[in-house]
């Protein structure tokens, strides 16, 4: 099971949100490997949604499951890492795109 630095990072991050001021998108691009970090991700976002369904139709099947939740800013938590699918971003899901972290050695 997957024990990606980054998840460890996000899932406090998620709770620290006002959410009483945005609310918070988490899109995964891969499955749930059923590891004990995915599922405090999923229960700390305030949405989480499993794209992978749309990713096995099509990029642009993801990108516009993406954009019907209308974000106003899509940050890329993945970069340059395996799975990323920095090709999903080339079709601007969102108006505003970040690519941050990605891997905490960098």
């Amino acid at each position: 099971k997957k024990q990606h630095p980054v998840a460890h990072l996000v899932a406090a991050m998620f709770l620290m949100h006002d959410l009483l001021s945005v609310e918070v998108y988490c899109f995964a691009l891969s499955p749930s490997d059923g590891s004990e970090i995915r599922l405090d991700v999923e229960r700390a976002a305030q949405n989480f949604v499993d794209l992978t369904p749309a990713l096995a139709q099509s990029l642009v099947s993801a990108a516009e499951e993406i954009n019907r939740h209308r974000p106003h800013v899509l940050v890329n938590l993945n970069g340059y890492t395996n799975g990323g699918r920095l090709e999903l971003y080339a079709l601007q899901p969102a108006p505003i795109q970040v690519h941050a972290v990605g891997y905490p050695g960098t």
